[in-house]
């Protein structure tokens, strides 16, 4: 593999940093790290969606939940006592419904191309669209990704024909 033999639309890519703000805010981060002295300590990023940095308590549901299919041996009876304090009931009973659901002992496994824990996430995600939209969807039809810009990335993916056709994403650059 030699620098000659990549991709020549791999060898031009950049990251967008997502516009201007975002680049300043870095040079920023760069200038406090290095010890000058500005009107301010720290740069916060709001181009990212990142409100914890803004001090929001995060849903904490969520990530006790992911924590118990990431280490499920914490759902076992000895270790769910000692969490009880920790960890609501509710957030045991998902975990246990989604391990069963995907049919293995633990989430580290590879998933579907369509998405996590295919069939069981997907339907589920199915079933809600159902109910709020109130028409028929099918799981099948239903791509998960890690969040938006990679969705953004697939989709964009499937419209691009050759290495001559270019997108224009409009401002703002998010996602």
């Amino acid at each position: 593999l030699h620098a000659s033999s990549i991709n020549p639309n791999i060898q031009r890519v950049q990251y967008a940093v997502r516009g201007e703000l975002a680049i300043r805010a870095e040079k920023l981060n760069v200038e406090l790290a290095a010890g000058k002295k500005l009107p301010f300590s720290r740069v916060v990023n709001c181009n990212i969606g990142n409100p914890q940095q803004l001090n929001q308590k995060p849903i904490t549901f969520f990530r006790q939940v992911a924590a118990l299919t990431e280490f499920p041996a914490l759902l076992e009876p000895e270790n769910r006592q000692r969490l009880a304090g920790l960890f609501p009931e509710d957030t045991f009973e998902r975990a246990e419904t989604i391990l069963k659901g995907i049919g293995s002992p633990s989430i580290g496994a590879y998933s579907h191309s369509q998405g996590v824990c295919i069939p069981y996430i997907r339907r589920s995600v199915a079933k809600f669209i159902q109910e709020r939209d109130g028409h028929p969807t099918d799981a099948n039809n239903i791509f998960l990704t890690t969040g938006a810009s990679a969705g953004v990335q697939m989709v964009i993916n499937f419209l691009i024909q050759n290495p001559n056709v270019g997108v224009l994403i409009p401002i703002p650059r998010r996602p």
